[in-house]
């Protein structure tokens, strides 16, 4: 899926993410640092790092923190299966 595109395209948003485009930006202020500050210190796996994380990997599938919320809302909207939500976008389903 490709979140910016459907950003254009305010029905489908809302049908994915049960929020309107508006709404999802305001969540987005609050997620964003939250899941900085988070991942600073822990794995996805949710180990604590040796190390802090300053940066997102540049070969990251799902980068910037707007993409992280919408997987996660339209994965909770959903209910999909993790393989189904994998191939939507592009990740492994260990990874989901």
């Amino acid at each position: 899926m490709d979140y910016r595109a459907l950003r254009e395209r305010p029905r489908q948003f809302l049908a994915l993410t049960s929020l309107h485009v508006a709404e999802f930006d305001d969540l987005l202020t609050a997620f964003a640092p939250a899941w900085e500050r988070h991942h600073r210190w822990h794995t996805l796996a949710g180990k604590r790092r040796q190390f802090p994380a300053h940066r997102e990997r540049p070969t990251a599938v799902l980068a910037g923190s707007d993409v992280k919320l919408f997987f996660l809302l339209t994965y909770l909207k959903s209910n999909a299966l993790q393989e189904h939500q994998a191939a939507s976008f592009g990740v492994s389903q260990a990874r989901v």
